[in-house]
């Protein structure tokens, strides 16, 4: 008799196949035993990683090359469990449960330290790396000011907020919340846009540049395309085993690539709701799993990129 948790490995291995899926064309390792958080920039060639044993850094991705060494103390490795680039990629934001560094992109400098107001689920920033949003434990959605110290807005919820994400002129914010709702928000007086409601706990909230979109996730449920002003559902997008983990609008807000936690890396079209690319992330030991949680996803000047919990970073053509 076949031990039944070959034949589970065995199942897995026949569900991966049957999904047609592509591979992708290559990947890089930039972290060997997996992370607590990956960042990819606006432009899809550089990462911020937090390594689950070798701290934070700062990488270029094709190829990939290690260019600095970002941890909150001067003495060992920082526990990194987000990161955000600004828009421009000139500054990146590291945060563990309880402090937030600014870093300079050019240099590698640490610019600003602070403590944070609370545990910390997500972070975004504005041009400049001027504001941080973040994603609190403590059910609001912070906007802080990373350049001079303390909390501009605190936008409430009824649960953890897990995911925010900003446009990229930094006037609108989104946060995705364990209340069932994700929230578009105005952030010159903190004023509820737009609410959105789900039947589970929101994991993604994912705002198109100019703010004209949202993309939002909750677990077990199909991804979801709406107008961020007036809140109305355009696109239902169909989930496959997992949950979606990550997305990213390209700069013509005309497709949306997203990343699950079963490993699957779909491109979309934001008009129709087609799915025009799939792709699947190997893993790094098949005796670990099959499954690999997508953590980010970018577009690129040629193709997309994605970046999994594995710590591997997978290429890919359009």
């Amino acid at each position: 008799m076949i031990p039944r948790f070959i034949l589970f490995l065995l199942s897995l291995t026949l569900l991966t196949a049957c999904d047609n899926a592509a591979e992708p064309e290559k990947f890089s390792e930039v972290a060997t035993q997996g992370v607590y958080s990956i960042r990819i920039n606006h432009s899809g060639t550089a990462a911020f990683i937090g390594s689950l044993h070798h701290g934070g850094s700062y990488w270029t991705l094709d190829p990939a090359e290690r260019h600095f060494d970002w941890n909150h103390t001067s003495d060992g490795y920082s526990n990194l469990t987000s990161g955000a680039f600004s828009p421009d990629d000139a500054y990146v934001a590291s945060a563990d449960n309880r402090t937030i560094v600014l870093w300079e992109v050019a240099t590698g400098k640490a610019i600003w330290f602070w403590n944070a107001p609370g545990d910390i689920e997500d972070i975004a920033l504005t041009e400049n790396g001027n504001l941080a949003l973040l994603g609190m434990q403590d059910y609001t959605a912070t906007l802080f000011d990373i350049r001079n110290g303390g909390i501009r807005q605190r936008l409430a919820h009824d649960g953890i907020v897990y995911d925010v994400s900003l446009s990229a002129d930094g006037l609108l914010g989104a946060s995705a919340s364990d209340d069932l709702t994700a929230i578009v928000w105005n952030l010159n007086d903190g004023s509820a846009i737009s609410t959105l409601k789900h039947n589970n706990q929101v994991k993604t909230a994912e705002l198109s540049p100019s703010g004209r979109l949202i993309f939002t996730s909750a677990l077990r449920e199909a991804g979801r395309i709406w107008d961020a002003a007036s809140g109305q559902l355009l696109i239902e997008l169909p989930g496959g085993r997992g949950h979606f983990s990550t997305a990213r609008f390209d700069a013509s807000e005309q497709q949306l690539l997203t990343g699950n936690t079963s490993g699957q890396i779909q491109l979309w079209d934001v008009q129709t709701g087609a799915e025009l690319k799939r792709w699947r992330a190997t893993p790094g030991d098949h005796w670990v799993g099959n499954n690999v949680a997508l953590e980010d996803v970018a577009f690129t000047d040629t193709g997309v990129v994605a970046a999994a919990a594995n710590g591997r970073v997978y290429h890919m053509q359009r």
